[in-house]
């Protein structure tokens, strides 16, 4: 269900990093190449998270659930982001229930 659940927001962050796309006329498809390649690398981490789980004793999936969950936060602060930028309002509970779910685990400062 979490899966589906990721993919999802991976779709809708697509359509919506588009239509912010097209609306400033900025649509390459290097950019394009770009997003897929990061999607793509954030089902290989699920995957391997998934392997993890497969090595360790308990039969929780503790290190995809993870994965996933974080995913799905930074997923849905992209489409946020995407949406802020195209002008359409989010409700302020939705903002905060993302942000939450992003800061559990937040990835590492890029060095500039």
């Amino acid at each position: 269900m979490l899966l589906t659940i990721l993919a999802v927001f991976m779709l809708i962050d697509i359509a919506t990093g588009i239509i912010n796309a097209l609306i400033k006329r900025k649509l390459t498809s290097e950019i394009g190449y770009k997003g897929f390649l990061k999607k793509a690398t954030i089902m290989l981490v699920i995957i391997l998270a998934n392997w993890l789980d497969m090595l360790t004793i308990s039969e929780v999936p503790v290190f995809k659930t993870i994965a996933i969950y974080f995913y799905i936060g930074m997923e849905g602060l992209s489409i946020i982001e995407n949406l802020n930028q195209i002008g359409v309002p989010i409700p302020k509970a939705i903002t905060k229930y993302i942000d939450q779910i992003a800061k559990e685990e937040e990835p590492p400062n890029k060095k500039e």
